[in-house]
């Protein structure tokens, strides 16, 4: 996979730990909008030195084929981060699967720029990791996040009960998927 990447609107990148600070603005930006979907988060979770780590952590999983994050910027601004497409989990053969996650900034929302940014990457990571299967999981009640991932042409496989904890509570996930050769 390429460190960078460029489409029609965005440009996405691999982040290094010197955009610790840039993400940490990106998450204080988004708390709110961001926390009703994650789940809790340590207490220096909004530091600069945990998104070092965090940002150290991605270029070890990236090194050991185990996940990619691509931060989002749009092209006007390549300063400012504004969503990340995260493709984890990533399971050699004979699993060949992977799971992805997305987030964009409340004020980027309604623009394409999610979906410009997995349509764009899809391809680009079933060929780089040899996957046939990309899932994903999504709380029932997150209908932008259901109508993105249908566009996609993401397939509904049923619920992961109790799939995911989100702030704080065990919640079930729709669980879709999409094969390579779907795309």
């Amino acid at each position: 996979m390429d460190s960078l990447y460029y489409t029609n609107h965005l440009v996405l990148k691999i982040l290094d730990p010197s955009w610790a600070p840039s993400v940490l603005n990106f998450y204080l930006i988004n708390r709110t909008h961001f926390e009703p979907w994650e789940p809790q988060r340590p207490s220096n979770f909004y530091t600069s030195n945990y998104q070092r780590s965090l940002l150290t952590a991605e270029q070890q999983l990236l090194l050991n084929s185990q996940g990619v994050r691509y931060y989002l910027f749009e092209k006007s601004n390549t300063h400012k981060i504004i969503g990340s497409v995260n493709f984890y989990h990533i399971q050699k053969s004979p699993d060949n699967t992977c799971k992805l996650g997305y987030k964009l900034s409340s004020s980027m929302l309604h623009k394409g720029y999610a979906q410009e940014a997995i349509s764009f990457l899809i391809p680009r990571i079933f060929h780089e990791y040899n996957l046939y299967r990309i899932e994903a999981d999504i709380m029932r009640n997150n209908l932008p996040s259901i109508r993105l991932i249908e566009r996609l042409n993401f397939h509904l496989e049923g619920i992961s009960r109790g799939g995911y904890e989100v702030c704080g509570q065990r919640e079930d996930h729709l669980r879709y998927s999409l094969l390579y050769t779907e795309i």
